[in-house]
């Protein structure tokens, strides 16, 4: 059996990050989400998360008490989360486990002292679906706050200049698919530097987001329907690095991955 070999699997839910996918490189989309072959967890992605747990902790209380927890006990629960991610995490040769730590717990502290307070949260780490342009989607949002603006929490090795464009997307889909969102959006990231830092990005979605989610959702439900794939070798995450099916795209393609 080929890697690709695999039943007719219709497009059915589709989300953001999977049409972000899918525009990237086809073909990890198709490794990814539908032969669903298991990404491994690098230290990375693992610290993210944690981080996310923590602070999703903290505002989950913070809408019955109107007040954020004590830092300590947030690092606390960063803590225990990290302990769970590093059991199913690969780390890669550059990253160390103990560094990665240590960066998570500056990063809480970071948020819980200069921009928690500032958020009025009404609702957190919120599942939402519905209809765009005919096409069933659905995301998760990490906190809507009282005035209906979405705020969503990254983590970066970099400071970003501006609102990436899949961002953009991914702002205006929740947008569309949250009651009580007013089209105001905010992007908090934790940089992950020597100095750790705390960028905070604010935007309104506009008509043209919104355009660019009607357009694109069916568009890549068609062209995900057709079974009909290839790879994106000029893809900038096209990597052995970025990539865990870098094999099966070999083996089903040729040429060869680069390392990084």
């Amino acid at each position: 059996m080929t890697c690709l070999s695999a039943p007719s699997v219709m497009a059915d839910v589709l989300s953001a990050s999977q049409v972000r996918c899918f525009m990237d490189c086809q073909a990890r989309w198709w490794f990814k989400y539908r032969l669903r072959y298991q990404d491994p967890v690098t230290g990375k992605l693992a610290l993210g998360r944690a981080v996310h747990v923590a602070l999703a902790r903290n505002f989950e209380q913070k809408i019955d008490t109107y007040e954020d927890l004590r830092t300590p006990g947030v690092i606390a629960i960063f803590r225990d989360a990290w302990a769970e991610e590093r059991e199913r995490t690969e780390f890669r040769d550059d990253e160390d486990a103990t560094e990665l730590a240590a960066c998570g717990e500056i990063l809480v502290a970071k948020y819980m002292d200069e921009m928690a307070p500032m958020i009025e949260p009404a609702a957190v780490e919120v599942r939402v679906e519905g209809k765009i342009a005919g096409v069933t989607v659905q995301g998760w949002i990490d906190l809507l706050d009282v005035n209906g603006r979405i705020l969503d929490l990254k983590t970066a090795a970099r400071k970003p200049s501006s609102i990436a464009p899949e961002h953009r997307f991914q702002i205006a889909t929740y947008v569309q698919l949250t009651p009580g969102a007013n089209g105001e959006a905010r992007i908090d990231t934790l940089v992950k530097t020597k100095n750790p830092a705390l960028v905070s990005q604010s935007f309104t979605i506009t008509e043209q987001d919104v355009l660019a989610t009607r357009a694109l959702y069916p568009l890549a439900q068609t062209m995900m329907r057709s079974e009909r794939y290839m790879p994106n070798r000029l893809s900038m995450m096209c990597s052995r690095r970025n990539c865990s099916f870098w094999r099966c795209c070999q083996q089903e393609w040729g040429g060869e991955v680069p390392e990084s």
